[in-house]
């Protein structure tokens, strides 16, 4: 749904005032994104939202949330041209037209007639589209909005528009969930768009007084955002999928440390990077994770598979997928932006996956000024068998989980299009072992869920006899079997009525 993002935008409290001095090398979106962490979170677990987790919510309901979202990506959009913006302006990203197919599909051909009925009723609609009348003589509070809105949909939406498509039975992207799918933007191609956005965003020029003034007006959203929550929920409201829920119980214990400690140099490293069903590691300060649960998240050719088998320190401590600031063993903290950003990903990782030994970074350093440290993935050695800490029962799946809140479900990092499905790959000991179930980081846009795996249904028959799940390839195959058989009919009819005679 279209505020994910801004949601999936993260952020650390404190006064506005003593950021003035951060190093423009930074980039404004780190800057933007380590400053929302507290709204993104308290976003991320509004019952609104766990209610499209858990898909209990009704087709009027889901289809007032569209009318809100129809209201201000359009008065948005009507404001928003390449000469306002030329930085971050792209015709691909307009949400209206999607908007108007999928209300047309929900309600019927008199749409907007309802649409107008539901937005009358609605004070936070009048309340959001009056605040961003006040705002749109300044463009850069009109590119405030521009940076939450379509970085919400980018990044959270693959995940969303996934949980709306299995409640309504329908194909993602199809009518009814066409808000989710972008022209171009091939499906798990998502944060690389985010991360484009993200590079065009950095070349706009701002002094401090204005990056002030537009954090400001990005908290206000965040605030006007969940009143429009708040409406749909107390349509009809229901129990959903909380943090809390999927964690399974606020109190879980983070998972034991793994039964084999390993040190391993960077080269090495690159080798656990899931392949063959084999295990998946990263490193973040100096600590191995063992983060094969993940394996629809970060396996190969899933959304996120660029920080298997990497140091990630830099990447996540600077909000970052950039592939310079993978592995980079020598960057250490410069700020207490930084430091806090890095502590709360370590604890959030570690309250997820095990930690399965540590980084030789004295052994990496001297390969990598050896010239070993473009060595490939291919070359390292090959990754011992994972251990188990627990025997899983017998046919446990994991959940679906946000790759940069790590939650169970997706994003919503699962703020940036995720496989919400696990592949059908055989799994390891440690790909099944229980897991505690909390988030990790939203950076660079990547909304959580919470809702537990129901991917069992594909293997059920009446799934796959159900046409609305069959793939192009089937499709065809059954067209072309109905029409010889039509044709073969119609032949074998025609010299029966021929011989009667």
């Amino acid at each position: 749904t279209a505020r994910e993002a801004a949601f999936a935008i993260v952020t650390l409290a404190g006064p506005m005032g003593k950021y003035g001095q951060l190093s423009r090398t930074d980039g404004h979106s780190k800057w933007f994104l380590q400053r929302t962490l507290l709204e993104h979170d308290k976003s991320m677990d509004h019952p609104w939202m766990q209610m499209i987790y858990k898909q209990c919510f009704t087709v009027k309901q889901y289809a007032a949330w569209l009318a809100r979202n129809h209201a201000v990506f359009q008065a948005l959009e009507q404001k928003v041209s390449a000469e306002l913006l030329p930085e971050v302006h792209d015709e691909t990203l307009a949400r209206t037209a999607a908007l108007e197919t999928d209300l047309a599909q929900l309600l019927g051909p008199a749409w907007r007639d309802e649409v107008s009925q539901m937005l009358a009723e609605s004070a936070a609609t009048k309340q959001y589209l009056a605040r961003f009348e006040e705002d749109a003589p300044n463009r850069l509070l009109v590119l405030a909005h521009h940076f939450l809105q379509y970085n919400a949909v980018l990044s959270g939406g693959a995940y969303l528009g996934e949980m709306v498509a299995q409640k309504l039975c329908v194909i993602a992207g199809a009518p009814g969930v066409a808000f989710y799918a972008f022209r171009g933007v091939q499906t798990g191609m998502e944060p690389a768009r985010v991360q484009q956005y993200l590079r065009d965003f950095d070349k706009v020029q701002l002094s401090d007084e204005e990056r002030d003034a537009m954090l400001v007006v990005m908290k206000r959203i965040y605030a006007d955002t969940e009143a429009l929550m708040d409406e749909c929920f107390e349509l009809n409201p229901a129990e959903g999928f909380s943090y809390a829920a999927a964690k399974e119980g606020e109190s879980a214990a983070p998972p034991p440390p793994c039964e084999e400690q390993l040190e391993l140099s960077l080269a090495e490293l690159h080798g656990y990077v899931g392949a063959d069903g084999g295990r998946i590691l990263m490193s973040i300060a100096g600590e191995l994770l063992d983060i094969s649960a993940g394996r629809e998240i970060y396996g190969p050719g899933c959304g996120y598979s660029l920080l298997a088998g990497r140091d990630v320190t830099r990447s996540l401590a600077t909000m970052t997928l950039e592939e310079a600031c993978l592995d980079d063993l020598k960057w250490e903290p410069d700020n207490s932006e930084d430091e806090k950003t890095l502590q709360q990903w370590r604890e959030k990782l570690k309250a997820k996956y095990p930690v399965a030994g540590r980084l030789n970074k004295a052994a990496s350093l001297e390969q990598i000024a050896g010239g070993l440290r473009q060595q490939s993935a291919a070359s390292a050695p090959e990754a011992p068998a994972p251990q188990a800490a627990a025997k899983p029962a017998a046919g446990d799946k994991a959940g679906e989980k946000c790759p940069i809140s790590g939650k169970e479900g997706v994003c919503p990092m699962t703020m940036m299009g995720i496989n919400v499905k696990p592949k059908a790959k055989a799994k390891s000991a440690a790909d099944k072992k229980p897991e505690a179930k909390t988030g990790f980081m939203a950076g660079k846009s990547m909304i959580a869920a919470v809702e537990e795996s129901n991917s069992g249904s594909d293997d059920w028959w009446v799934w796959k006899l159900c046409p609305l799940h069959w793939d192009v390839a089937t499709m065809k195959a059954f067209v072309v079997v109905a029409a010889l058989s039509w044709l073969h009919g119609t032949f074998v009819g025609w010299n029966l009525r021929k011989l009667m005679r």
